[in-house]
């Protein structure tokens, strides 16, 4: 078995919440870095400020636990294409040291250490040098901000030092954490003892590794990067197959690439040159799409995938955009068109725009490896479970009829029972018979917004909503059943409420949150809804219960 060879010597500028420094930078008026802010992505914290943190808001949480630790988060849209426009400022920032830059994803980016540290006097020094150069990014974007104060809520910036991809990412991580530059000496007896302590999870976001296979690793009592370092490299070979190798190579800093990276040919760079000079971003991409889908045909008829590229863009006036992007999972055809939009987007629209349209566009791959068939995840694209679920669909569609299988689809509405309405599956049509759409929602969050739904309850959202409403009494101290008057007035506070026979006394309350819909019809209705926390015998519960023509009725159930 060969032994490999000895990473390069690698710097890594990281932002932790890089989308909230972006957020705040793009809408000061709405967004301040004293506030709770935290972004979501697939119904997730994906990063959350320092004051979210402090109020109990973690990374994974769901919307609903995020918001019952803090009460006043404030959500900001998941918006890729922002956090990568505005990232271009800090890139070129950077690129004014070193021309040839690998960015990852926007708030981090890789480069070679070995002529920049040699230029400003070592590590130590160009560690100090690339955080001055990503803050002058930054201000750029916001020269009339607190920058300080701004970078502070996106976790600060964090620069990293070490041999190879894996070990600097994770000392830019912990540098941003700690405030300071991480310079890991270095050798590879060094590295893989950097390495060490880190939990193996981490190659999850920083390798690409499934999580399944970091599940059985945690499982089989391999829970360090310490711990598969410490194992023969023939051992894991033989429990895991090539990927063992990889493992070992990963937590002893010996090699953070794949094992099966083939040169890619020299004829495979693709050019677009346009006649009539282009400065429309949306006619640009579209350009670009014809260039990434003969890319990732080209690719898929071979069993390979492409893991980095650069892309190249030309101005009349000879202004030019060049960009590395590096994604460990590999990159699609539509992976790669959104790398060119992201390019593209924060170079017209940023703080130095091109001075004339673009003449020219080139894609080339860099890196390309074997395609091992890895799939995305539920949120990330179509999986084998996906393929199985929609094989499942069908069948039972086929037993029960077209009407017999629902979905959620959304609808929106001001009542918790009128925000989603179940539809047959079938009505969909064949994209959902397929897999490929399994629950409907808005296609812009702003529709989800409880402001455009005057007297919709707040959030969050009760977690069980009942299909029939269950009949209940509201008393208040003196037994009489509480009742809302016509203008919303309530006639005393709720003091116990009945519920089966049980009596459970209120401790908490809020409302009333009146509706009057159809005034004009005959079908009108005029309800009064009342958050209610009653004492039960294991503890407290809150509920949903309103108030319709005299009567109460208990609608949904909070977690």
């Amino acid at each position: 078995m060969s032994s490999p060879q000895q990473p390069p010597r690698c710097a890594v500028l990281h932002s932790p919440a890089w989308p909230l420094i972006a957020a705040i930078v793009h809408n000061p008026q709405i967004y301040a870095p004293a506030q709770p802010l935290a972004v979501f992505d697939a119904q997730r914290v994906s990063c959350c400020s320092p004051a979210a943190w402090g109020e109990g808001v973690r990374l994974g949480q769901r919307r609903r636990q995020a918001q019952g630790a803090c009460p006043h988060l404030v959500i900001v849209p998941h918006d890729p294409e922002r956090d990568a426009r505005l990232f271009e400022p800090v890139v070129r920032s950077v690129g004014t040291l070193v021309p040839l830059i690998d960015v990852a994803t926007p708030g981090s980016l890789l480069l070679a250490t070995r002529g920049p540290s040699r230029y400003v006097g070592g590590d130590d020094a160009l560690a100090i040098r690339l955080i001055a150069l990503a803050t002058t990014g930054v201000n750029a974007l916001g020269e009339s901000l607190d920058i300080e104060a701004v970078l502070s809520a996106g976790g600060g910036m964090g620069v990293g030092i070490a041999d190879g991809r894996i070990a600097a990412t994770l000392a830019a991580r912990s540098a941003a954490h700690r405030g300071t530059p991480i310079v890991v000496p270095g050798g590879s007896s060094a590295t893989a003892e950097f390495l060490a302590p880190y939990a193996v999870k981490v190659l999850v976001s920083v390798a690409g590794c499934p999580p399944q296979l970091i599940d059985l690793l945690g499982r089989l009592g391999l829970r360090q990067l310490g711990d598969i370092a410490a194992l023969s490299p023939t051992h894991l070979v033989d429990r895991f197959g090539s990927i063992g190798l990889v493992l070992h190579r990963l937590a002893s800093g010996t090699d953070d690439t794949p094992p099966a990276t083939v040169p890619p040919p020299a004829d495979l760079s693709i050019t677009r040159v346009f006649d009539d000079p282009i400065l429309q971003l949306d006619m640009l991409v579209f350009a670009a799409k014809s260039l990434t889908d003969e890319l990732g045909t080209y690719f898929h008829e071979r069993g390979q995938i492409c893991t980095r590229m650069r892309i190249e863009a030309d101005s009349e006036h000879g202004e030019t955009s060049h960009r590395v992007w590096y994604r460990s999972q590999g990159m699609h055809s539509s992976t790669m068109l959104d790398r060119v939009r992201w390019q593209l987007d924060g170079w017209i629209n940023g703080a130095d725009p091109p001075s004339a349209g673009i003449t020219m566009l080139r894609i080339t791959p860099t890196e390309i490896r074997s395609d091992a068939g890895t799939q995305e995840g539920f949120w990330g694209g179509r999986s084998q479970a996906d393929e199985t679920a929609a094989r499942a669909i069908t069948r039972v569609i086929g037993f029960l009829g077209p009407q017999g299988v629902t979905v959620a689809s959304w609808n929106g509405g001001r009542d918790p029972r009128q925000v989603y309405d179940m539809i047959p599956v079938a009505d969909l049509g064949s994209t959902a018979a397929a897999g490929e759409q399994l629950l409907l929602r808005p296609q812009d969050d702003s529709l989800a917004d409880p402001n455009l739904w005057p007297g919709s309850l707040p959030t969050p959202a009760p977690a069980v909503v009942f299909h029939e409403a269950l009949s209940v009494a509201v008393i208040d101290q003196r037994g009489h059943s509480v009742s809302v008057s016509g203008r919303g007035l309530v006639s005393a506070p709720p003091a116990t409420l009945t519920l089966k026979g049980a009596n459970h006394e209120v401790v908490a309350w809020a409302g009333p949150w009146p509706i009057e819909e159809r005034w004009w019809d005959e079908r009108s209705r005029r309800v009064a809804r009342f958050q209610l926390v009653v004492q039960v015998p294991d503890g407290q519960r809150a509920y949903l219960v309103e108030v319709f023509a005299g009567n109460w009725w208990l609608t949904a159930e909070y977690a």
